[in-house]
């Protein structure tokens, strides 16, 4: 099936969320993913003989923490060109925000790969409107979940997420090469 042709317009604002285009894929790659965050979700790991509990619990760090998106722009650029979904939102012609995904028939979802607003646009309504496209996408799709992989560090990403309706679903460990912890959230459709 092909990308969908369509816009989303915000209210309150001429922004529109459309298909990138290719030379939209440098512009991607330079918005900044960088965040800040007061809390960390900290695994708690404890194996028995016959069990294992894995817990998160929420953290407050002793001072604000900056923390670097995971992706080199090198690495996101890769992502964006392999990518089979990637929209944007832009304003006149500039870009605000990106979000890139894969369609897993098998699973019947679609898995986000980055969502990324512009440092100066965050809480403006921008991640909920592409979020939206990539929901359209889904439903067009059969999918009946979306699903996210988020730093357990980003704060921030994580209470967005489980705002709109996002509930943890797992983890992974070795999925960042920074060695980050990767936590798993999804939305029933």
């Amino acid at each position: 099936m092909s990308t969908p042709t369509f816009k989303l317009r915000s209210e309150k604002s001429p922004l529109i969320v459309r298909p990138a285009e290719p030379e939209d894929i440098t512009l991607c790659c330079q918005l900044n993913g960088a965040y800040q965050t007061d809390y960390v979700w900290q695994m708690y790991l404890q194996e028995g003989e016959q069990t294992v509990q894995i817990t998160f619990n929420r953290v407050r760090l002793p001072r604000t923490m900056a923390v670097a998106y995971p992706y080199s722009e090198d690495d996101l650029r890769l992502m964006f060109e392999q990518a089979p979904y990637l929209f944007v939102a832009s304003y006149e012609d500039e870009i605000m925000g990106c979000i890139d995904g894969i369609l897993e028939a098998g699973r019947r979802s679609l898995d986000i790969n980055n969502l990324i607003v512009h440092r100066h646009v965050r809480r403006q309504g921008i991640g909920r409107l592409l979020l939206k496209a990539v929901r359209t996408l889904a439903l067009q799709n059969n999918c009946r979940y979306l699903t996210i992989t988020v730093q357990t560090k980003n704060y921030p990403a994580i209470e967005f997420f489980r705002k709109i309706g996002f509930v943890y679903c797992g983890y992974n460990d070795k999925y960042y090469s920074n060695g980050d912890i990767a936590l798993v959230f999804s939305l029933k459709l």
